[in-house]
């Protein structure tokens, strides 16, 4: 194996332990050279299964899932591919809810710019994409067997404190050659770091405030990732990051996570909007309209009754609309969301919008949608479309909102 000193090319595949994006790969006499893609938007879904440990003591399983789906939205003046999209967080998952409704912990939304060496420049910073410049891969070709080192960084959170920190590493690299993975032929390669010193504070977004307290001190810890990069299109079909790491803060909590993160990404197909479209455009109350994420639906003005998410018997009809449409929508995820008018409660906002939209999930569910297809979040009086001062715009402001997901 030998050592690579060539000038180097970033390639970055992952969005919370990795980050995504798609390369193409072709082989010439100095190897293989990869390229980034930045002409197709592209999902992601990463699982991952942790044993947790407070100051060695183990606590117990957890469970996280993080979804993302990026588009690019043209170039700034530099040249660089503007890149827009949102993450979605549910933060605990149990293994055996792929047939549940799951619940949103957080909908993040990301605007970032990727120049042509695979920099990375974030607006608004929320720590999203976490892994920045990794992986990175030599301008003039890999060999199978050539092994290269590069510089990454990491935006780390490990208690979802909204305290967000940054963690320098160097990752040492290996090309593994051209394999098969379940009849599809990839490029392999493995990557290791350590974690390692020189811990920054993220500033915090403007609403996300950074409530104080103790500091993260010190991370360490080593991953160990795999990465399969489809040979025919440069999709990464699979990246597999096992590792032990331990994080320490200066009043002397110690916590150490053990176990794997899975990441899973694939091409976009355009949704067609128009049989729906058609179904509920004569319907008063229902609007279909395209955003970042895919296609939202909202259900304007639901009768439920008073501070309750009892539907009152006139919403049957809409439901049973709103299910016939959403029925042959296949292979895609429904994300609910529920809005309250804003009248001075927000923790009771919060509860019933967050019962508001499981209540709407139960009632498409009832009418044949699967649960797993489903997962829900509740913003109370947050995100205001008319004046809570008045009748007329607190009736705008309760509404359910259901995006199908790219």
């Amino acid at each position: 194996m030998k050592m690579q000193a060539r000038k180097r090319v970033f390639f970055n595949i992952c969005l919370l332990y990795v980050s995504i994006f798609p390369a193409s790969a072709v082989m010439g006499k100095d190897g293989v050279k990869f390229k980034v893609q930045t002409d197709q938007p592209y999902t992601m879904v990463e699982r991952s299964d942790f044993s947790r440990y407070d100051n060695n003591k183990y606590l117990g399983h957890v469970h996280r899932e993080v979804r993302a789906a990026i588009n690019p939205s043209g170039t700034d003046g530099n040249g660089s591919t503007l890149y827009r999209g949102n993450f979605i967080v549910m933060e605990e998952t149990l293994r055996d809810m792929s047939q549940s409704a799951r619940a949103v912990n957080s909908v993040i939304p990301v605007n970032f710019a990727l120049n042509a060496e695979g920099r990375m420049r974030i607006e608004n910073d929320k720590g999203f994409p976490a892994l920045r410049n990794f992986p990175v891969y030599e301008q003039g070709g890999v060999t199978k067997g050539d092994i290269w080192t590069a510089k990454g960084q990491r935006a780390v959170d490990p208690l979802n404190e909204g305290k967000t920190f940054l963690v320098p590493f160097t990752a040492v690299y290996e090309y593994k050659g051209v394999e098969d993975y379940k009849g599809i032929p990839v490029h392999h390669i493995e990557a290791s770091y350590e974690s390692g010193a020189g811990i920054s504070a993220l500033a915090p977004a403007p609403d996300v405030p950074f409530t104080g307290g103790a500091a993260l001190s010190k991370v360490s810890g080593k991953h160990d990732v795999t990465i399969l990069i489809a040979v025919e299109n440069g999709i990464m079909l699979l990246s597999r990051d096992n590792l032990d790491e331990t994080f320490s803060w200066n009043d002397g909590r110690d916590v150490r996570f053990r176990g794997f993160t899975l990441c899973f990404t694939q091409s976009i197909v355009p949704l067609d909007g128009g049989n729906i479209k058609k179904k509920i455009e004569s319907t008063a109350g229902l609007e279909l309209e395209p955003v970042d994420a895919g296609l939202r639906l909202s259900i304007r003005d639901l009768q439920f009754v008073s501070d309750s998410a009892e539907l009152l018997p006139s919403e049957t009809t809409r439901l049973d609309l709103i299910a016939a449409s959403l029925s042959p929508v296949e292979s895609r995820t429904f994300l609910v969301e529920g809005h309250t008018a804003s009248t001075g409660r927000p923790d009771a906002e919060m509860r019933l919008s967050i019962e508001r939209a499981k209540r709407i999930v139960d009632e498409l569910a009832a009418r044949g949608i699967p649960l797993g297809r489903f997962i829900y979040k509740g913003w109370g009086g947050t995100k205001p479309i008319g004046d809570n001062t008045t009748d007329a715009g607190r009736k705008r402001n309760r509404r359910v909102e259901i995006t199908i997901l790219d």
